[in-house]
């Protein structure tokens, strides 16, 4: 599945999202290709059918710098009418081309168990920057949860006044005893009329982080302390939430 990408994207993450991002932080922002492919099962198969087409992918993926997800819907808009989402992600633009290139030669039998299983008639492509990591995260088990918001910026204001705003909540979140995974994700090919800016993503360590996590906005009323360092800067409309799991990861 992953050889239909356009593996042109290299240049492109950096002509596209550089003016745009620099001033978020010192020096060339990290810019990590991410792939979304929005999928629905065939008539007769399910999550099962498709744990047994990973295999497939997992092995044909072996050995590269890449991870992915299966973000399944849990709150969601009715026009978010689909099974899962498979979402991957390259350490770097030049190991996503070598990936790709390694891939052609080996991954025909795990596009053919893949298709047999799914469909996936939308795919995207992002340039994602972490706003914040979420250090000591997870169970082992490989089971988070996303949520997933699309945003727009304020008149007149740039990308990195945006992104150094949410790294302010961040930082006073990490100061306060919340620690969450936050991470920006810019639009560069899947086309179509796109009317964010970009999609703020927060990634849980599973349920109970997300429980956690939504308690301590409440207790700390973290909210209006958000509301006010975003103010006149971005605003982002109501979160998609996900279950995610890991289907593999190869990162370092």
């Amino acid at each position: 599945m992953k050889k239909l990408l356009l593996s042109t994207v290299t240049a492109a993450c950096t002509l596209f999202l550089g003016a745009g991002i620099s001033s978020a932080q010192d020096g060339v922002p990290e810019i990590r290709p991410v792939e979304m492919w929005v999928c629905n099962y065939r008539d007769g198969k399910d999550q099962g059918d498709m744990d047994n087409a990973f295999e497939d992918f997992v092995e044909a993926t072996e050995g590269d710098a890449y991870a992915g997800f299966r973000l399944v819907p849990s709150y969601v808009a009715g026009n978010q009418d689909f099974d899962f989402i498979f979402l991957g992600v390259w350490e770097s633009g030049s190991m996503m081309v070598r990936d790709l290139a390694d891939y052609a030669v080996k991954g025909e039998d795990a596009d053919e168990a893949w298709d047999e299983v799914a469909d996936c008639p939308a795919s995207l492509m992002y340039g994602s920057i972490r706003i914040q990591q979420n250090d000591g995260a997870g169970d082992g088990s490989g089971n988070f949860m996303l949520s997933i918001s699309d945003c727009r910026l304020a008149h007149g204001v740039s990308n990195g006044q945006a992104l150094g705003a949410l790294r302010r909540f961040n930082d006073y979140r990490v100061a306060n005893g919340s620690n969450v995974g936050t991470i920006a994700w810019f639009p560069i090919y899947g086309g179509g009329a796109v009317e964010f800016d970009f999609k703020l993503a927060h990634v849980y360590a599973g349920q109970q982080h997300f429980g956690d996590s939504f308690q301590w906005m409440v207790d700390n009323q973290a909210y209006l302390v958000q509301e006010d360092m975003l103010d006149g800067v971005v605003s982002c409309d109501v979160p998609r939430l996900y279950n995610g799991d890991t289907i593999l990861n190869n990162m370092n």
